[in-house]
C-alpha cells in the first residue's frame, strides 16, 4: 500500500498487482435448479421420508405444535401440505406409545427397534396422493434397508 501511495503521489506508473483468474469476478450465479426429490428427517426417530419426485417443488413439510403432539401421543410428528391442503401426517413414537398412536386414528407404517411410524392420509389426496406401495417403501430407517419391517 505504501509503493502505491508513494508511487502515486510522485505520479510513477505502478506494476499491476496480482490479479484472479477470469471467470472468478462477475461470474453470474448457477441457474437454480428444481428439486429433483423430496424427503424429510426426524432426527429423534431416525428416519428419513422419501417421497415420490411428483411432490418435489409441491409439498411442503409443517411440523406438529406440542399441543397436537400431546394430543396424538406421539413424539414427534409432521404434516405434509399441498397448499393449504394437508396430504398426509406423520406421527412417530416409541412402541409403548402405539396405542395411543392408532387410537388417535393412526396406522402403524413402519417399525424399527423401539421406534414406531404411524401414519394418516388425507380422505383425497389428488394426484399427489400416495400408492401403498410408495407409502411403505418411504420411510427409511438409519442403518436399515428401505421398506424393511415395514407394516
Amino acid at each position: 500500500m505504501k509503493t502505491v501511495l508513494l508511487a502515486l503521489l510522485m505520479g510513477l506508473p505502478v506494476p499491476p498487482q496480482a490479479t484472479l483468474p477470469e471467470g472468478v469476478q462477475r461470474a453470474d450465479a448457477p441457474e437454480r435448479e428444481p428439486m429433483r426429490r423430496f424427503s424429510w428427517r426426524d432426527e429423534a426417530a431416525g428416519y428419513t421420508f422419501v417421497a415420490p419426485p411428483r411432490w418435489a417443488g409441491k409439498v411442503r413439510a409443517e411440523p406438529l405444535t406440542s399441543k397436537e403432539l400431546a394430543k396424538s401421543g406421539a413424539t414427534s410428528g409432521v404434516r405434509f401440505m399441498d397448499g393449504s391442503k394437508s396430504l398426509l401426517t406423520l406421527l412417530s413414537s416409541d412402541e409403548t406409545r402405539l396405542q395411543a398412536l392408532t387410537g388417535a386414528g393412526a396406522s402403524e407404517l413402519s417399525r424399527h427397534g423401539d421406534h414406531v411410524v404411524a401414519v394418516k392420509t388425507a380422505v383425497d389426496g389428488g394426484e399427489l396422493a400416495l400408492t401403498n406401495e410408495e407409502l411403505a417403501s418411504a420411510v427409511q430407517w438409519d442403518g436399515g434397508v428401505t421398506g424393511t419391517q415395514a407394516r
